[in-house]
């Protein structure tokens, strides 16, 4: 059964990320702590290990290109049913990858529907916020070659929305005091770049 392999699983995902600290493996580690905090606090009945290798294949389609959440999907689809997962298992894990994408999501008009689901898009919103989000913001718009103005929009755009498009009592409470956090970065950033 898959789930008996699940370290080969975060291997593979671990080899497919790289250590970049905005889309990497980092990103991934920081993801699962949020989703952990999240199933911890709402008092969530989740099986970790099904927690775990969703979070690890969430993002493995970022190499190919956008949009990610379809690409990881497959990527994560391919995977599972290598390792002859369960069609439960394998549909509530590709539901949940598949729709934790804000942008995606947004433009199928297609939200989580599973606990799973709303879990990894709360936790993956939850690392783009604060100091953290801040730095990745301006880490990866360097490595697309952005420019500064495109990455500083990008917070009235996507960044301080992040708040309000959370499932969770939990994960609301922490994103208003991230978003405070990355509000503050980005007003000091602005007052000096002037």
């Amino acid at each position: 059964m898959c789930l008996s392999r699940v370290q080969l699983l975060i291997n593979i995902a671990q080899t497919l990320y790289g250590n970049s600290f905005d889309h990497g493996i980092l990103h991934v580690e920081r993801v699962l702590n949020w989703a952990k905090r999240i199933v911890k606090y709402e008092k969530l009945d989740l099986k970790e290990d099904i927690l775990v290798l969703t979070v690890y294949l969430h993002d493995t389609g970022r190499f190919i290109g956008e949009p990610h959440a379809y690409y990881s999907a497959l990527i994560a689809e391919t995977l599972l049913r290598e390792l002859r997962c369960p069609d439960d298992i394998v549909s509530e894990i590709l539901e949940a990858i598949s729709t934790h994408s804000y942008s995606y999501a947004r433009a199928k008009s297609r939200p989580p529907q599973s606990a799973l689901g709303r879990v990894l898009s709360d936790a993956d919103k939850l690392d783009a916020l604060g100091i953290v989000g801040f730095l990745r913001v301006f880490i990866y718009g360097e490595r697309i070659n952005r420019g500064i103005d495109y990455s500083i929009n990008h917070f009235y755009e996507k960044i301080f929305n992040l708040r309000y498009k959370m499932y969770y009592e939990y994960s609301k409470r922490v994103a208003e005091k991230l978003t405070e956090r990355t509000m503050k970065l980005l007003n000091t950033l602005r007052r000096e770049l002037q």
